[in-house]
């Protein structure tokens, strides 16, 4: 961005496309962020304590640390480390400092404890290569693919894409377009025609919920055709034969009649893959949110592992990384099952998926008697009252925390049954760098941000907090550069902080940057960013075979896809709700910006217009969706894009609890058809977001 500042005050934010790897891009949130930074959505700018009433008070941040220090030093002393527990939201992923000094305060204290908002988004994705294992070397990019397969994911609207799809997160609309110019083909396999799939070749429409079934099929015909990459399938996978026997009875024919599709697409779609050169199968939240989201992302990665979709030995690495450099290898990572040792959760006999715990287990965790019970939580930029669902059990488990501590520039839903709200700075105001969209751009870019404003005096940085809260609990941390896939307590190198001095944000950053292709300097010095010029790098080839495979059809699936085969239809259920993603919002963040309030004044309920009729629905009427969990009111809007049979909603929407205000503007929360009970998956326990059956009918 270019920031323009008057008198000490933001005036405008505008595109800098000078180095930016995307060009003179900025998404409709980048330009709402100017109104969240002055005030929008309740903006926080002094920090709140709960009083004996319920009601808030300020409090000043240096009281309110001491008090949560106290508190959590006695839970500590009485109760152990596993009493406390932190959740890490959406907002935190892109406050570096604060995520990084999150997890020293998690091991200073001991706790296993860390819940965030991956486990209750795609950690389907997580179970796949916890079951299945994963390629070292990754995906390829968008630029070295001739056909990009595209799963439940809307990257037009969401800006979602790598790792797990082939695309550019930033102007994503342009990244394909240029891939189509190419020659590239793109299939898109959605129960919505998205804003994606107008760039699809092959557009294939299922019912919600059949992903599985639908790659099964496509196994079923690669493998039946014998047209399934057998060079990459002999050197880096096993359970072949396995896999076969899995998908035997899922014919075209099953499939098709299934998930409502036409048989001759999901041949099409299979030969496609089949004869390209370099092939990228990927998906977004659809699947993972969905019925059976473990075994549809694992499917879906299946068929990508059939025909070979990843980089190769002498494949160029288009972006190496920059802040943390990388040496892809052309080399299979077995399975790991992280979930089976280690830590356990006291509810469930489970254990941490990439160093989490379960989030959707979370309230049990609370509510469950013994040594292990969570009695305080720590909630940092994220709302997990809204991204839990299922409101009639989470908020009586979060009101029974002994210290719940929010963070957060907003005073979200979560906040409202808080003890303390600690009002935290806004990105323009903080110093921070681009650690978590290195791996992720196009090509090597970094860039840093200094602050442009001051922050308002009774705000806190989020990363002050944790050292701060540590200081007054007698904890020294120590600063790692820390990123998923590493355990924290073996990164060897490490920035011990003082106690009794507050650490200098650039000096913290420096020491983040010490392994960078660019110094700090030269970042500091260069603020729209800095492409360096790097020497050619190439996907090595594996020195000798470590022995990895990519498991294909390990027991726990094979049962997994006998279950989804025998499966019954939900007769009662008439329709499925979908989630949808908004180009104005990310997640519940952005809902009340004035350009979400003016599209989106209410949580639409989109259906197919043969439906509405049928129902004698019209524009703006009011209507009611059952689940055999709970019940909302919404109001309906017409979308001829929708497939017949099928609801499509934004997910995290709406007023958390159901009311007259809910009731009037139809701003619906899609959760509280949600159970936390039921519906679950295995292994991430994922309650089921999306592909909900429900009955819909007119309000009186």
């Amino acid at each position: 961005m270019e920031v323009t500042v008057r008198d000490g005050k933001l005036e405008s934010v505008v595109a800098d496309g000078s180095e930016s790897p995307y060009g003179p891009y900025m998404c409709v949130k980048g330009r709402s962020s100017l109104e969240f930074h002055q005030g929008a959505e309740q903006r926080l700018v002094n920090s709140l304590k709960r009083t004996g009433e319920g009601d808030f008070d300020t409090i000043n941040n240096h009281q309110a640390l001491v008090e949560i220090g106290s508190k959590l030093s006695e839970l500590l002393n009485q109760y152990g480390p596993r009493s406390i527990a932190l959740y890490h939201g959406t907002g935190a992923y892109r406050s570096v400092l604060g995520g990084q000094l999150e997890k020293s305060f998690l091991s200073a204290l001991g706790t296993p404890n860390l819940f965030s908002t991956m486990t209750i988004d795609q950690s389907a994705k997580w179970v796949t290569m916890g079951r299945m294992g994963m390629m070292a070397s990754g995906k390829p990019a968008l630029e070295d693919v001739d056909l990009v397969v595209i799963v439940g994911n809307n990257p037009v609207v969401s800006h979602q894409t790598v790792p797990f799809v082939a695309g550019h997160c930033g102007a994503p609309a342009r990244s394909y377009s240029d891939a189509k110019k190419r020659g590239t083909k793109i299939i898109v396999i959605d129960p919505r025609r998205t804003e994606t799939a107008r760039f699809a070749d092959l557009f294939i429409q299922p019912l919600p919920g059949h992903d599985a079934t639908i790659f099964a099929s496509i196994a079923h015909i690669l493998l039946r055709d014998n047209s399934y990459n057998k060079d990459f399938c002999d050197r880096f996978t096993i359970q072949l034969e396995a896999l076969k026997q899995g998908v035997a009875e899922f014919t075209p024919e099953f499939a098709a009649k299934r998930a409502g599709v036409a048989a001759e697409d999901i041949e099409l779609a299979a030969h496609w893959l089949a004869q390209a050169e370099r092939p990228s199968v990927g998906s977004g939240s659809g699947p993972s949110m969905s019925t059976h989201s473990n075994l549809n992302d694992h499917m879906i990665e299946v068929v990508n592992a059939l025909v070979g979709g990843y980089r190769r030995a002498g494949d160029l690495v288009r972006n190496p990384g920059t802040l943390n450099p990388r040496t892809p290898v052309e080399l299979a990572v077995s399975p790991t099952r992280s979930w089976e040792h280690g830590d356990k959760l006291a509810s469930e006999n489970i254990g941490k998926l990439f160093g989490e715990f379960p989030t959707a287990l979370l309230p049990q965790e609370i509510l469950t008697p013994g040594p292990d019970k969570v009695r305080a939580l720590i909630v940092f930029g994220g709302n997990p009252l809204m991204g839990l669902g299922d409101p009639q059990q989470a908020i009586p488990a979060f009101e029974d925390l002994d210290l719940l501590v929010v963070l957060d520039p907003r005073f979200n839903e979560t906040a409202r049954y808080a003890h303390y709200v600690i009002a935290c700075s806004q990105p323009f105001e903080r110093h921070d760098i681009s650690i978590p969209g290195d791996a992720l751009y196009p090509q090597a870019f970094a860039q840093y941000a200094a602050p442009v404003v001051e922050k308002p005096p009774g705000t806190l940085h989020d990363w002050e907090f944790f050292w701060q809260l540590a200081a007054n609990m007698g904890l020294p941390l120590t600063l790692k550069y820390w990123s998923y896939g590493l355990d924290f307590e073996n990164i060897k190198e490490g920035l011990e902080l003082s106690t009794q001095e507050r650490p200098d944000p650039e000096h913290m950053l420096r020491f983040l940057c010490k392994n960078s292709r660019v110094s700090f300097e030269e970042l500091k010095a260069q603020p729209a960013g800095v492409r360096p010029t790097l020497p050619e790098q190439r996907v090595l080839k594996a020195a000798k075979d470590n022995g990895g495979r990519l498991e294909l059809c390990p027991q726990d699936v094979a049962a997994e896809l006998q279950e989804v085969f025998q499966q019954q239809p939900d007769k009662p259920y008439r329709f499925n709700l979908i989630c949808r993603r908004l180009l104005e919002t990310m997640n519940s963040a952005y809902v009340d910006s004035a350009v979400s309030r003016k599209r989106h004044p209410a949580n639409w309920a989109h259906m197919n217009p043969s439906d509405m009729a049928d129902l004698g629905l019209k524009d703006g009427d009011k209507i009611t969706l059952n689940s055999d969990h709970g019940s909302i009111h919404a109001v309906v809007k017409a979308e001829k894009e929708l497939r017949e049979g099928v609801v499509s909603m934004a997910h995290l929407f709406g007023t958390l609890l159901p009311g007259q205000e809910a009731t009037k503007t139809g701003r619906a929360f899609t959760g509280a058809l949600t159970s936390l009970e039921q519906h679950l998956q295995p292994i991430n326990y994922m309650p089921r977001f999306s592909a909900i059956p429900v009955n819909v009918k007119a309000d009186s």
